[in-house]
């Protein structure tokens, strides 16, 4: 299971992607992955809308690696959701990364169906 602290970094990304703020998700992201410009041509038209909160509840990691003595790195996928299909809705792939207790770093992996 993802930590409380990543789990929260995941509810920025998501409420990011649901209100249009690429520029703002490239500079959290520091722009490793995709561009905004990027972000926005791969969810245009997707009608993205804001996931219950019971979907954070159940963020479950794909893999987890030891970076550092002092980092972990967790891969998730998280199911965005729209308003047409709902959970069905495309899949963003993250990587978040714990550089220091409390202290997270996270990278945009991919936006896919």
């Amino acid at each position: 299971m993802l930590p409380e602290e990543g789990v929260n970094v995941v509810r920025v990304v998501v409420a990011l992607l649901v209100r249009g703020d690429y520029e703002e998700l490239e500079t959290l992201t520091e722009g490793r992955r995709l561009s905004a410009s990027e972000m926005a041509a791969t969810v245009a038209g997707r009608g993205l809308i804001s996931p219950p909160e019971d979907a954070f509840g159940e963020i479950e990691t794909i893999d987890v690696r030891q970076v550092s003595a002092d980092e972990r790195a967790f891969r998730v996928d998280f199911p965005l959701w729209t308003a047409r299909e709902g959970r069905a809705g495309p899949v963003m792939r993250l990587t978040l990364t714990e550089v220091m207790d409390g202290v997270w770093t996270v990278e945009l992996d991919g936006i896919g169906p």
